[in-house]
């Protein structure tokens, strides 16, 4: 019997639809870590079945990377799990997910593959638009909905032990972004494969809005705040050198665009650039962990 964890992080949540994920889960894994970055507490009694609910509540916001290799220590050290299941606020699993996980991570590992990660497919659950790759879209493992990728979304990601004790914990300097990219990364490095099974589907928020650009391109449209981590994590990874030659050169090219064209049409301009610009600055000088007010 494989035992499955889940690490759940939350900062300011809804609380009813936390409720709702928190219930779904527990009928697909063993028992769910809450690894709360917000100022205010959780309860155990926000959930009925609260047994297998175990809540850290950390009175600050420590980062989304830092929250979950501090739920991953838990999971495999002091629950003792097989498995993790990371998972983010915003995102509700199908009820089969796991299970759909779990028989591709054990498919693909009797025919002799070393299986780091096993993620699911994303769709907005708003819309049911599928989250499709538009470049690199994988390699067919087996069946043609199992894919071998570069990276994929940590919500919906199975974990074993056994890559865990191999490669450790998030990348806590990088606090947030890029954290589930650099981490699929890392276990490549070290001789796993990150697979996609395309049948195992995570209703997920896509993005944080949409925003067109003189009515022809469409953007995403963070707050502002959010370019800073993006750019200067950006800088951060291009000088390691297990992150992809395709990566880097593709943030360079969506950081300058961003510089150049976010100011002038996006709302909030001026804080926008502001943003990008101090990215930028601290990506080279390789400052790290939570923003500081300059």
């Amino acid at each position: 019997m494989n035992k499955i964890i889940t690490i759940l992080v939350t900062y300011n949540p809804d609380v009813e639809l936390l409720v709702e994920s928190v219930n779904n889960l527990l009928s697909q894994t063993d028992g769910v870590i809450i690894c709360n970055n917000s100022l205010e507490p959780l309860t155990t009694d926000l959930f009925e079945n609260s047994d297998c609910i175990f809540i850290e509540n950390f009175g600050e916001n420590i980062g989304i990377a830092a929250a979950q290799s501090i739920g991953m220590d838990l999971a495999f050290n002091s629950h003792h799990a097989d498995f993790i299941l990371q998972m983010d606020q915003d995102s509700l699993a199908n009820t089969d997910m796991v299970e759909r996980l779990l028989s591709c991570y054990i498919e693909l590992k009797n025919t002799g593959l070393n299986v780091g990660l096993v993620g699911a497919q994303d769709y907005d659950r708003y819309t049911n638009e599928v989250n499709v790759a538009k470049v690199m879209k994988g390699t067919p493992l087996l069946h043609n909905h199992f894919m071998k990728v570069s990276c994929i979304l940590s919500s919906g990601s199975l974990i074993p032990k056994i890559a865990y004790e191999k490669v450790g914990g998030m990348a806590n300097e990088l606090f947030i972004d890029a954290v589930d990219h650099e981490y699929c990364w890392r276990l490549q490095r070290s001789g796993f494969i990150v697979v996609r099974n395309a049948e195992a589907l995570l209703g997920h928020r896509l993005g944080d809005g949409k925003f067109k650009i003189l009515n022809i391109l469409s953007v995403g449209m963070p707050s502002p705040f959010r370019h800073y981590y993006a750019v200067r994590n950006a800088f951060i990874l291009i000088r390691r050198d297990y992150v992809p030659v395709y990566w880097k050169l593709s943030s360079l090219a969506k950081i300058s665009f961003k510089f150049i064209f976010y100011p002038v049409f996006l709302p909030e301009g001026k804080k926008r650039l502001f943003f990008i610009s101090q990215g930028i600055l601290d990506g080279l000088k390789n400052r790290t962990g939570k923003y500081k007010t300059k």
